[in-house]
C-alpha cells in the first residue's frame, strides 16, 4: 500500500528551509535602501542576470557545480554527526591527483582518461579523509580540529608541488596542462558549464539512494540521531565513522577533479575561492538532504552569477552578495541553536523572568 504524502510536514520543512534566506534578503534590502538604491530593482537585476537567457542560466549552473559536490561531501558526515571540516583540503588533493593523471598518462581514449583522472581524485580524497576517520574511530580524537588543520597540510603541499616539482614555467603557479583526452566537454562556447555538472547530479542521486535505500544510509542516520542507541543495537560505530569520513573525502575529491578536468585543464595553486566552506553552508541550508542541497547550491549560483549584473545595472556593489551569504549563515546558526538547544525558548524564559522582576 502506497504511503500517504504528508504535505503539511513537507510544507513545514520547506518553510524552515527558506526562512534564513528570507531573513537574509530582508536585511539585505534594508542595506540597499540605506545605500540609496531600490531593493526590488536590485534583486530583479540579480535574478534576471542569473536566470534569463541560455548563457546566463548555464553560467549559474556552472557556479553551482562545485558546491553541489562539496555540499554532498559535508552532508554525508553531518548526517552522522561527524564534522568533516577538511573538504577544502581533500578537494585540493583530489584536484591535484586528477591533474597528475591528466598530464602524465598520454595516448589514452578520452572517456577512459577522464575516468582514470576521476578515480585518482576519488582515491586520494578518500585516503586523505581516512586520517581523521581513523583518529576519530580508533582514538576518539576530535575530527573537527584534525580536519581543519589538515586543510593547511593539503593546500601547502599542493602549493609546493605546483611551484617546484611540477611547475609549468608559465608565469603563475600551475602544473603542466592535462592532455585533451582528459577534458570534460563543455555544453556551449560562451559558458564554462561542462560535464562536471552532470557528474554532480549523478553524485546527488547516488547519495540520495544511499540515504534512502541502503544499510549504510540507515546506519548513518541512526548514528546521527543517537550514537549510544546505535551502539546498543550492535552497530560498530567506530568503523562506521571511518567509512563515513572516507566517503565524504571521496566526494570532495570528485569536486576537485571537476574543476581541473572541466574548467582549468591544469592544477592551479589556490584555485578554490572556498568551495569547501561554501559546501558547509549548502549542506546546512539543504538540511543534509541531496534534493535540498541541489536547491541551495542553485540559489548560491544565482547569488554568485547575478551579483555582477546587479552591480552593473543598478550600482549596488557585488560585495552585498557576500553580506547576504554571511547573513544566511548567521540565521542558519540561530536556527541550529534553536533546534539543538532550544535557544528561542531559553531567550523567552529569560525575558519573562526579567519582566516579572
Amino acid at each position: 500500500m502506497m504511503a500517504k504524502i504528508n504535505y503539511k510536514q513537507i510544507s513545514k520543512k520547506v518553510f524552515y528551509l527558506i526562512l534564513p534566506v528570507i531573513f537574509a534578503f530582508l536585511v539585505g534590502a534594508i542595506l540597499i535602501v540605506v545605500s540609496g538604491h531600490n531593493p526590488i530593482e536590485a534583486y530583479g537585476a540579480m535574478f534576471r542576470g542569473a536566470l534569463v537567457g541560455k548563457s546566463a542560466l548555464y553560467n549559474t549552473l556552472f557556479s553551482s557545480t562545485p558546491i553541489i559536490v562539496t555540499g554532498l561531501a559535508i552532508a554525508v558526515a553531518f548526517k552522522a554527526n561527524l564534522f568533516n571540516m577538511g573538504v577544502e583540503g581533500q578537494m585540493y588533493l583530489g584536484a591535484f591527483a586528477a591533474a597528475y593523471v591528466g598530464f602524465t598518462l598520454k595516448g589514452l581514449p578520452p572517456v577512459l582518461h577522464v575516468i582514470l583522472c576521476i578515480l585518482a581524485a576519488v582515491v586520494v580524497g578518500g585516503l586523505f579523509a581516512l586520517i581523521p576517520g581513523v583518529l576519530k574511530g580508533r582514538f576518539n580524537v576530535n575530527e573537527m580540529v584534525v580536519t581543519i588543520m589538515l586543510n593547511y597540510v593539503a593546500i601547502l603541499l599542493t602549493d609546493y608541488l605546483t611551484n617546484f616539482v611540477f611547475y609549468s614555467g608559465e608565469g603563475y603557479a600551475a602544473t603542466y596542462p592535462i592532455e585533451q583526452s582528459a577534458y570534460l566537454p563543455r555544453f556551449m562556447k560562451t559558458s564554462q558549464l561542462n560535464w562536471a555538472f552532470i557528474i554532480a547530479l549523478i553524485m546527488a542521486c547516488i547519495v540520495y539512494y544511499i540515504f534512502k535505500y541502503t544499510r549504510l544510509g540507515f546506519e548513518i542516520k541512526a548514528i546521527g540521531h543517537n550514537v549510544s542507541f546505535a551502539e546498543a543495537t550492535g552497530m560498530n560505530t567506530r568503523n562506521k565513522a571511518i567509512i563515513i569520513m572516507v566517503v565524504s573525502g571521496m566526494l570532495a575529491g570528485i569536486a576537485g577533479a571537476g574543476e581541473v578536468l572541466g574548467v582549468h585543464h591544469r592544477f592551479i595553486a589556490g584555485f578554490s575561492p572556498g568551495y569547501g566552506w561554501d559546501g558547509m553552508t549548502i549542506a546546512l541550508l539543504g538540511k543534509n538532504n541531496p534534493i535540498g542541497i541541489l536547491i541551495a547550491a542553485l540559489f548560491f549560483g544565482i547569488l554568485k552569477n547575478g551579483g555582477s549584473t546587479m552591480e552593473l545595472m543598478v550600482g549596488v556593489p557585488r560585495s552585498l552578495i557576500s553580506i547576504i551569504q554571511g547573513l544566511i549563515i548567521f540565521f542558519l546558526a540561530v536556527d541550529y541553536l534553536n533546534t539543538e538547544f532550544g535557544f528561542m525558548s531559553r531567550l523567552k524564559l529569560m525575558f519573562r523572568r526579567k519582566v516579572r522582576g
